[in-house]
């Protein structure tokens, strides 16, 4: 069976899902499991205007670099006013980019490790994190570098990892990896840099799609999700709540941007705010009761405003530093994933040249 344009080595309700337990495990248990909050848990609250709130639960143990750069953009408000400027159903939603077109903006924090003047820091991925309906992750560059635009799956179809040969996937990794040591190329440049990513987003998606605990596989069949992005993106949260947001704004009208894709939403969508909320459970319960016995209101919405266009491109730095470029026209009329998965392609989300894999 063929297997096409897996990402390289890259149901719930809308209601509130999660339980409060007594002490944190500061995300350390990632999305494999049922979403529980504890104290000192830290919560991204997504407010997008005309269509609600999400909520996600934060994971720093998995990806502390991913997560303090997250947490110290909203703090500085960055987001806010900002777009969701691409649409793809049953794939994800992004945003996040300075500029509304899928270009600018520089990472808060890059790591303490990371060189001075740094504006990207690497993925950080986990078997623990993965891209099921409501993962919440950072768009990344065709080196495998993340700065400031985040995606969220919004896929609910109902995903078979059986149909993907994992032997496949890592014989890619293999075959990059001979081109690199076969390659006279430096190791600092471009093209070094995109091999190095490419073989470890295939190498990373073979060795989950492979894993001999089957957890991922069940919960891809049960919520769905894009499990072709495993491995090759930092999934750094998961939204538990306000699912409803995420399946409205995935409903949107689109447009074709300046790649070609069809994702630009006709009318803007924006980022109202977003906020880092520190979990406590004496305050859930409290709150859960004033609800309770609260009588229940319909707030009104509005339509959402006039759009002014925006094109579909990843995250990109500011002027002077090398631009996170988008999906290319020709990249987006590449053929889909086979029949029964998710209609995502490896350029869904960055720019990284894959092939079609027998």
């Amino acid at each position: 069976m063929n297997l096409k344009r897996i990402l390289l080595g890259a149901v719930l309700s809308a209601g509130m899902i999660f339980s409060s337990v007594g002490c944190s495990q500061s995300g350390g248990n990632g999305n494999l499991s049922e979403i529980t909050l504890a104290d000192g848990d830290q919560i991204a609250v997504i407010e997008i205007k005309d269509y609600g709130t999400m909520k996600a639960k934060l994971f720093p143990d998995i990806a502390p670099v991913g997560v303090k750069n997250f947490v110290e953009l909203a703090n500085q408000g960055y987001y806010n006013g900002l777009k969701i400027h691409r649409v793809v159903k049953d794939n994800v939603i992004q945003g996040g980019s300075l500029y509304g077109d899928g270009t600018g903006g520089n990472a808060a924090y890059t790591g303490e490790e990371s060189i001075a003047d740094a504006t990207t820091f690497p993925i950080e991925t986990s078997e623990k994190a993965r891209n099921f309906y409501g993962a919440l992750g950072y768009v990344a560059d065709k080196y495998g570098q993340n700065s400031v635009q985040f995606y969220i799956v919004n896929n609910k179809q109902p995903q078979d990892l059986t149909k993907t040969d994992a032997s496949k996937v890592q014989s890619k990794a293999d075959e990059l990896a001979s081109e690199a040591e076969a390659a006279t190329w430096e190791a600092s440049s471009d093209k070094a840099k995109q091999n190095s990513y490419q073989q470890s987003y295939y190498k990373n998606n073979a060795s989950m799609l492979s894993g001999k605990d089957n957890t991922a596989a069940l919960k891809y069949a049960r919520v769905g999700g894009v499990y072709q992005y495993d491995g090759g993106y930092t999934v750094f949260g998961q939204v538990y709540e306000g699912l409803d947001v995420l399946d409205k704004i995935s409903e949107v009208k689109v447009q074709s941007n300046a790649q070609g894709e069809k994702s630009m939403p006709v009318q803007d969508i924006i980022i109202s705010s977003v906020t880092i909320e520190t979990f406590k459970v004496s305050t859930a319960e409290a709150e859960s009761d004033t609800s309770s016995s609260a009588p229940a209101t319909t707030a009104p919405t509005e339509n959402a405003s006039t759009a002014d266009t925006a094109s579909d491109s990843l995250a990109g730095t500011t002027s002077g530093t090398a631009e996170q470029t988008a999906p290319t026209a020709e990249q987006s009329k590449q053929p889909t994933a086979e029949a029964g998965t998710s209609n995502a392609t490896a350029e869904s989300i960055s720019t990284i040249d894959t092939k079609e894999i027998a």
